[in-house]
């Protein structure tokens, strides 16, 4: 079965491996990298390439992961939105990272919310989903509010950044969104 999420203006699909080098070039961008990256800075290649090849295996461990996300007019690869679970997360996360030309296109919480519906609708016993987001990352912070999350006062440390935990239940987004 081929998955694919449609939004008004996105199409929505399982990180493939021919995405690995538009992934590649958006995380080496120093303003991606400030919030997804342990050191802040843009990684390596080979580092990069390793991280995309978890997420291809993450697709594969627990049968749900990152989407790549293309704009439907162009067919031009924005970044990845989706579910994402790696051991010892908190909980069944929605992230997203978009590729640098493409902020402020709003394009972060409408994928968002295509595959957060995805998720609930995949799993119909998960009570939440949360999002792990940097105090200081206002940009994430705005969208983890239009998709209908907030701030629950939890943390999460992860390569020694206490990451918000944000979280929207079930029954109140799909009453939302659904």
């Amino acid at each position: 079965m081929t998955i694919r999420i449609e939004t008004e203006r996105l199409i929505l699909r399982p990180l493939t491996p021919e995405d690995c080098e538009a992934h590649i070039a958006m995380m080496q961008d120093p303003d991606v990298a400030a919030s997804l990256s342990a050191s802040r800075k843009p990684q390596d290649r080979h580092d990069l390439w390793r991280q995309f090849a978890s997420y291809l295996g993450h697709w594969e461990m627990r049968g749900f992961g990152w989407f790549s996300v293309e704009e439907k007019e162009t067919g031009q690869w924005v970044g990845r939105v989706g579910p994402w679970m790696p051991d010892g997360w908190p909980g069944l996360e929605c992230g997203w990272s978009i590729a640098r030309p493409h902020w402020g296109k709003g394009y972060a919480p409408e994928a968002a919310i295509g595959t957060v519906k995805w998720t609930f609708d995949q799993f119909p016993d998960l009570s939440r989903i949360i999002s792990n987001i940097l105090p200081e990352n206002a940009n994430s912070q705005a969208v983890a509010r239009k998709i209908g999350e907030e701030k629950t006062g939890e943390m999460f440390e992860f390569w020694g950044f206490k990451l918000d935990i944000w979280a929207a239940e079930r029954k109140d987004w799909l009453a939302r969104f659904g």
